[in-house]
């Protein structure tokens, strides 16, 4: 791995710890959708795990990440983080999550990300965990490769544009 990307990476890791904390605000109201077959069936990597905890992923494995959707640790609620990559061809739902902050590392591709706003029409999906419905307002953002943004927990967020299939690491902090 390059200076750079390690250095990259390692902000992502910080700034989401840091902003696991952080507040933010959305307003739900009325219902509609569930998780897509995306979010319920990503693969979920192999990996090593020794014995003091520490996981490692070959290049060779998280290279076949970036083609599709894959799950590097899935351990919540034991750990207070969530590691995945994630492939995007299409636009996705609005989501709010109670307590997770999102942090994205952008590799490839480019998208219309919103943040912020309120959501009409969404449902609660689990505790805590709202899909669907419509976003109002928010800001609007073109993300592509090398980009990296942090979405606190309580803030509505949605991928409502797929303009370049999209590839991205997401670190997701409770």
């Amino acid at each position: 791995m390059s200076r750079t990307k390690g250095w990259v990476i390692g902000v992502v890791l910080v700034a989401g710890i840091w902003c696991a904390g952080v507040a933010g605000r959305a307003r739900i109201n009325g219902s509609v959708a569930a998780p897509s077959a995306a979010q319920t069936k990503m693969k979920h990597a192999t990996g090593t795990t020794d014995t003091s905890g520490v996981m490692y992923f070959s290049h060779e494995e998280t290279a076949e990440a970036l083609k599709e959707s894959l799950v590097l640790d899935d351990r919540v609620p034991e750990t207070n983080y969530r590691v995945a990559i994630y492939h995007r061809d299409k636009g996705g739902e609005v989501e709010v999550h109670e307590k997770d902050t999102d942090v994205f590392y952008i590799v490839e591709g480019s998208a219309i990300f919103v943040t912020g706003g309120t959501v009409t029409g969404g449902k609660e999906i689990e505790a805590g965990e709202f899909r669907g419905g419509t976003l109002q307002g928010g800001v609007e953002r073109k993300l592509s490769k090398g980009d990296v943004i942090v979405i606190p927990a309580k803030v509505a967020h949605w991928y409502k544009e797929v303009s370049q299939p999209i590839t991205y690491f997401g670190v997701k902090v409770r």
